[in-house]
């Protein structure tokens, strides 16, 4: 039996407990609104910095990439455009379970997304593209220290003969630091179910660094959209998107949408396609390719977009890589989000104890689409039922520290690709080296033209 002493002892235990737990919230917050009225000059220096780091790989390796493409500067994807929308462009007669060579095309321009707007477009136009259809978007906000901070990139890419529209998203830049913020906030957010015909009462939840980029919280698809106000990047990019895919599609007809992206880039993607879907571009989807795609949304985004886009959805993963895997359960909010709270409330944080029941797998990111696994032959791993549910993080296996797999692949990179790639190889493990996109396009078309 329990005494007044016991008792006496256990609370005051735990109110030396609860207090510290609260100071040290208080001196946390103080250090995080340190860090936030820094943030611009942060980003602005990291930036910087990042380009003399660009710079000098460049003198070094001959080429002028960014720091994604430095070490891996092809970008040949061995077929024109002229030839890959008109001959191949055939909605009906493709097999969506077989990756063909839009797969291919697609990782090259989720590739070069991550170079300057005039490098991209001439690449395009080397693939065949006009000039005046490509359109290279931003939407940026680092202004407001209360909101989400993010920097988003994206093109859309319009060829008229076969009236096919191609949106592509730029994946994280190492040095941009809002890109980073973007990843690293991982706590879902509830979206709007958009979607008349789900009859499904659970909430949908999203990445909420994702919805910020893409500005949903503007997302209102039973009121029209005033396109005429659409003229900067302060615009959400999603309605920045909508827009441009109004002006290349004039005549209201029938076009076929491509969406694509390479890590950030491809979780946008899949997020977009969600959204383009809820407008009523569903039947116009006629692929979604990402490559190295982080996890989007719970268990019931991921069965929505599998009973809208299904196949038509192909989720590339190469071997290691450990994007992928990332995030496989919601975390809090990133820290400086929460620095707003005033510090009179740090008690109430830290003592707030309220739990709710909840099912086991309520908090953790889904999987959709059809995946398509490279292994470490370079061989393709295949699934073949899109019906089989969503997919959690930890259900795709991780071979960690694969020592003869990389010093296979640096061998291979200083023979064929440059002894920047080789050495990356040495240097850093196989679950960062597998996220390239150079990696994936090389072992994609190598997979696609052993299929022909």
């Amino acid at each position: 039996m329990y005494t007044i002493e016991s008792l006496s002892i256990s609370r005051l235990l735990s109110s030396i407990v609860i207090h510290f737990r609260s100071i040290v919230l208080i001196i946390f917050s103080l250090c995080l609104n340190l860090f936030i009225g820094h943030l611009y000059r942060s980003y602005q220096f990291i930036k910087f910095i990042g380009i003399y780091i660009q710079t000098s790989f460049g003198i070094i390796t001959g080429n002028h990439y960014s720091l994604v493409n430095v070490a891996d500067d092809n970008f040949s994807i061995g077929i024109t455009a002229d030839r890959l929308f008109k001959k191949y462009n055939n909605n009906i007669n493709r097999d969506y379970n077989t990756p063909d060579i839009f797969d291919v095309f697609h990782i090259y321009l989720s590739k070069i997304l991550y170079e300057s707007s005039p490098v991209i477009k001439q690449q395009c136009i080397d693939w065949g593209f006009d000039d005046e259809s490509i359109k290279i978007l931003t939407y940026i906000q680092n202004q407001d220290l209360t909101k989400y901070s993010f920097s988003t990139q994206a093109a859309v890419i319009n060829y008229k003969e076969s009236n096919s529209i191609i949106i592509a998203f730029r994946g994280t830049e190492p040095m941009d630091l809002l890109q980073w913020i973007t990843d690293a906030s991982t706590n879902f957010i509830d979206i709007n179910n958009i979607f008349n015909d789900d009859i499904n009462k659970n909430p949908i939840q999203v990445h909420a660094g994702f919805y910020s980029a893409l500005g949903l919280h503007e997302l209102k698809p039973i009121h029209e959209i005033d396109f005429n106000n659409v003229n900067d990047a302060t615009t959400p990019m999603f309605i920045q998107l909508l827009k441009a895919i109004k002006e290349f599609n004039q005549n209201d007809t029938k076009c076929n949408i491509t969406i694509t992206g390479h890590s950030l880039g491809a979780g946008l993607a899949s997020l977009f396609s969600f959204v383009l879907a809820g407008y009523g571009y569903e039947s116009c989807i006629s692929g979604v390719y990402t490559y190295g795609q982080p996890l989007v949304g719970n268990r019931h985004y991921a069965e929505i977009l599998n009973n809208k886009l299904g196949n038509r959805i192909h989720r590339w993963v190469n071997h290691s890589d450990i994007v992928p895997r990332l995030p496989v359960i919601e975390l809090p909010s990133i820290p400086w989000f929460y620095a707003r709270t005033r510090y009179s409330d740090a008690l109430e944080v830290a003592t707030h104890n309220n739990k709710t029941k909840s099912n086991e797998f309520q908090h953790h990111y889904y999987h959709s689409g059809l995946r398509f696994k490279i292994d470490w032959k370079g061989n393709l791993v295949r699934e073949n039922l899109i019906d089989q549910g969503p997919i959690l993080a930890y259900q795709d296996g991780l071979d960690l520290f694969y020592i003869k797999y990389s010093f296979f692949n640096a061998i291979y990179s200083l023979c064929n690709i440059t002894p920047l790639r080789s050495l990356l190889w040495l240097t850093a493990p196989a679950e960062i080296n597998d996220h390239f996109p150079g990696d994936y396009g090389r072992r994609i078309k190598k997979i696609v033209t052993k299929n022909k």
